[in-house]
């Protein structure tokens, strides 16, 4: 007879195989359009697996004080724009000027933060943490050296769930693709940082409004910013701006008081 740990684990599983199949045979029919249609099938999963569950509480997207969620995604958007337009202007001043339209800007904007933000935290957070944090309880009482209290469940599926199979990113069976690199494993592990990190901002709010908004502006930092000044200023960019969100917020959301 299962556990309701090896139950949680299972069913984690089985839908993101599901998802995984879906979305490698989207991209072998449409190629590099596939990605809008694997989002949409990514979103529709986490809100069947949320729909399931409605009866706990736990499985709520909407933050515990939205003020809070809202006055923290402003401060973060600020931060990342500030960045944003610095590099703009670096890039100007030292190589040239960037070229760039607002079609390309709004639609990469829509891309990172609905189709990449919105759907993985609905998705990963909202669903398949939920999930795992019912069966897996134990708590751990610090994160980087702040004081505060998380679950097991949300470690699981950061690392586990959401990153490694990153991994996957240049496989498809469809295709007959198996390509593993290093930047792929590098963005793997980054991605399995990443992923507690969200989890725990899930946590502290009870949403998935700030992890998405800052899943979102760290893509398109890294992606769409890379568009225009090319892909490592942008990734410099990113690493400044985290190593900034890190430095003077994560503590401070963590420590007040909802």
């Amino acid at each position: 007879m299962l556990t309701d740990k090896s139950r949680a684990v299972a069913e984690a599983f089985f839908v993101e195989a599901i998802f995984f199949v879906i979305a490698w045979y989207l991209q072998a029919m449409y190629q590099m359009s596939y990605g809008w249609y694997s989002k949409v099938v990514m979103i529709i999963l986490g809100f069947i697996g949320i729909l399931i569950h409605r009866k706990s509480g736990s499985y709520s997207i909407l933050p515990v004080n939205m003020r809070f969620s809202i006055g923290w995604c402003i401060r973060i958007i600020l931060l990342f724009a500030v960045i944003d337009i610095a590099t703009l202007l670096a890039y100007s001043f030292m190589i040239s000027k960037p070229k760039f339209s607002l079609r390309t800007l709004v639609m990469d904007a829509v891309w990172f933060f609905l189709f990449v933000g919105f759907s993985e935290e609905l998705f990963f957070r909202g669903y398949l943490q939920s999930r795992l944090n019912e069966a897996f309880t134990q708590k751990y009482e610090k994160i980087l050296g702040v004081r505060f209290e998380w679950s097991k469940g949300t470690l699981i599926t950061g690392v586990f769930f959401f990153g490694i199979p990153h991994i996957l990113t240049g496989v498809n069976p469809f295709m007959g693709k198996v390509t593993i690199s290093p930047i792929i494993v590098m963005v793997t592990f980054f991605a399995c940082f990443l992923g507690v990190i969200f989890g725990v901002l899930r946590e502290k709010t009870g949403g998935i409004i700030l992890p998405t908004v800052l899943h979102g502006l760290i893509d398109f930092t890294v992606y769409g910013m890379g568009r225009i000044v090319g892909i490592v200023l942008s990734n410099i960019a990113a690493i400044v701006a985290i190593f900034l969100f890190f430095s003077v917020f994560f503590e401070k959301i963590l420590e007040e008081r909802i």
